[in-house]
């Protein structure tokens, strides 16, 4: 199943007045990425954010809070939250500004080098 476009466009709106991110595919969804990290994301099913390890901790008590996984394997750092936590603006703007001033506050993801060809 395709992530929700609607959800991204919430996010994009939530993310309006803040500078320096980009969009990308990624997770099988689309992403919002800062200072080389991808913090947010529109997935199948809901939303994927970014947390600082001690809010994670909290966050996978709350019942709408799963860990990310994808193909089996767990995201760390990466808690997926489901729709029916996202039904207002304020509800999905915590979670967009959370996970925002976290990726900006980490330091500059370096780029992965490109293979090269044979």
């Amino acid at each position: 199943m395709p992530y929700d476009e609607r959800l991204f466009e919430r996010m994009l709106d939530a993310l309006e007045r803040k500078e320096g991110w980009s969009e990308k595919n990624m997770y099988g969804g689309r992403v919002c990425v800062v200072n080389g990290h991808a913090f947010v994301g529109a997935v199948d099913g809901g939303l994927i954010a970014l947390c600082p390890e001690e809010a994670l901790r909290k966050h996978l008590e709350l019942k709408h809070c799963t860990p990310f996984k994808q193909d089996g394997k767990e995201h760390a750092g990466w808690v997926k939250v489901s729709m029916d936590a996202l039904k207002t603006a304020k509800q999905l703007s915590r979670w967009v500004d959370a996970s925002f001033t976290h990726a900006s506050a980490l330091p500059a993801a370096k780029a992965k080098p490109k293979a090269r060809k044979k």
